[in-house]
């Protein structure tokens, strides 16, 4: 006769819930990162024009960079919070390439817009400007990338980022 014990009961239970999460981790691919310290959440704080030695001060502003894998999400958390732009980029140990420029149309305020989406930006625009991008594609020169600070200089712009 079988006899009902708790105890094997609850082991079961979790030798069944560990065997499933084993299985579900060795089925899928884990992606990772190679981009070192350029990895993180960046502040834009200064921008510097090569051409003239002006300098635009963006430290009151809330521009950020978010750089994960091949994806940088550029955005204005002070102006439109829900106005993002994503750039597809290429990396060297000594520079940025910025290859691909994406728009993102959805807006809370108008969850119904039928451009909605991630929209390809083929020219620069006033959006792009304000997050440091004046051509597409745009190389950056990385004149400093460590833990604190990175300093991005492409043919027209110095880009000051602290890590947030």
């Amino acid at each position: 006769m079988i006899t009902y014990n708790k105890s094997n009961h609850t082991k079961l239970f979790i030798i069944t819930v560990v065997a499933a999460l084993l299985m579900s981790l060795a089925s899928c691919e884990i992606e990772t990162s190679d981009n070192g310290k350029l990895d993180g959440f960046w502040h834009l704080e200064r921008i510097d024009s090569l051409d003239n030695g002006n300098t635009v001060d963006c430290s009151n502003q809330q521009i950020f960079w978010g750089v994960q894998l091949r994806l940088i999400e550029a955005k204005d958390l002070g102006n439109n919070a829900y106005k993002r732009l994503y750039l597809r980029f290429e990396q060297t140990p000594d520079s940025l390439y910025i290859n691909k420029v994406y728009e993102n149309h959805w807006h809370e305020d108008n969850p119904n817009d039928e451009v909605g989406g991630d929209v390809p930006v083929e020219m620069v625009n006033d959006d792009t400007r304000h997050c440091g991008i004046n051509n597409i594609p745009e190389g950056f020169l990385k004149e400093r990338l460590d833990g604190k600070k990175m300093i991005l200089r492409s043919k027209m712009l110095r880009l000051t980022f602290r890590r947030f």
